[in-house]
């Protein structure tokens, strides 16, 4: 097969020029974007024409997805990071139309090849990817928590309720991932209902219906891979190990003994990596007493299986040290689990 070659005596780096147009009539129009992009072939081999236009193609898609990425999605959120991720970018190049008359030229520069490209965002895409406000008030009330937890969970909870009544499919999903759809967030007029006895918030905060709509099929790719997967097998000591982290008093009350007098030196992994799985959302709930349970039963394994969770148990107490006066039972029981560890 014929060989494309052009060499020269001195070595040169691949020399790129670019050249844009664009056209955005207003906030609620389409965008069309031109893209011209060049390579220099001097010093480098392809093995014909087929290949050289291929890599300007792939090269210019990317360029113009990239810019049309950055002027759409990151310049119109206040917070980028949470849109930088691969996702966000992938599921937006999706969306991007990209037509099938491209140009082909010799460059202005001695041996440069040239594309140019057109690419067409719609603005259903456009405003997915622009973030809205949503507001709500909420009031809540629970007498077994503490005031601390309290005014955290009602926050929470109001922009979970925010969140579903937004989207209503979100609801059952994993608290601080829903909780991680909200950016930009504003808490006012916090504080008891003078008419009833509930602690009361209105919260302002920003999402964007992309990062939701990402959310959700990320969730349900998840879904149907778990229902391919075997269904795990719950061993004899599961039900007591629920009883102990359960929010019903009349299902956990003597739970702990009866999971304590059942541990072996064969099944303390199990029970360890239960309660170090279940940690954080106890927490996010506010879950005291399964947390103290947690800690209760932790303080009862060796050493030899502790160690595995050896960062993550240190994690825990350092967070509940910070308020010390409200976990003070729980943290005599971590605090004996971390003194063994760190001998």
């Amino acid at each position: 097969m014929k060989r494309l070659v052009i060499q020269l005596f001195s070595v040169f780096l691949m020399m790129i020029s670019i050249a844009t147009t664009q056209v955005f009539a207003d906030d609620s129009a389409s965008l069309e974007k031109s893209k011209t992009w060049c390579i220099s072939l001097i010093g480098k081999s392809f093995t014909d024409a087929s290949e050289v236009k291929s890599l300007l193609l792939d090269r210019s898609k990317n360029a113009v997805i990239d810019d049309l990425f950055e002027q759409i999605v990151l310049n119109s959120n206040k917070t980028p990071a949470s849109m930088q991720k691969a996702a966000v970018r992938n599921f937006f190049a999706d969306s991007v139309t990209i037509s099938p008359n491209v140009e082909y030229k010799n460059g202005n520069q001695f041996g440069e090849a040239c594309i140019t490209i057109q690419a067409h965002v719609s603005n259903e895409t456009i405003l997915q990817f622009r973030p809205f406000k949503i507001k709500k008030s909420y009031c809540f009330f629970d007498d077994n928590i503490t005031l601390k937890t309290l005014k955290l969970k009602t926050k929470q909870q109001a922009i979970l309720q925010a969140l579903y009544d937004y989207d209503e499919r979100l609801r059952g999903k994993k608290t601080e991932d829903v909780l991680g759809l909200a950016h930009n967030i504003e808490y006012v007029d916090t504080g008891f209902s003078s008419t009833e006895e509930k602690y009361c918030v209105d919260v302002t905060f920003e999402v964007s219906p992309a990062e939701i709509n990402i959310f959700k099929k990320d969730q349900m790719n998840e879904k149907l891979s778990l229902q391919k997967a075997e269904p795990p097998v719950q061993s004899e000591l599961y039900p007591y190990l629920e009883a102990t982290v359960s929010t019903q008093l009349s299902i956990r009350q003597g739970s702990v003994q009866r999971l304590i007098e059942r541990i072996t030196a064969t099944n303390q992994d199990e029970i360890l990596h239960f309660f170090l799985e279940r940690i954080e959302s106890m927490m996010t709930d506010g879950h005291e007493n399964g947390i103290y349970n947690a800690s209760v039963i932790l303080a009862n394994l060796d050493n030899r299986v502790l160690v595995q969770g050896k960062n993550q148990i240190k994690g825990l107490y350092d967070r509940l040290k910070g308020n010390e006066s409200e976990w003070k039972n729980t943290l005599v029981q971590l605090r004996a689990v971390v003194d063994r560890l760190n001998n």
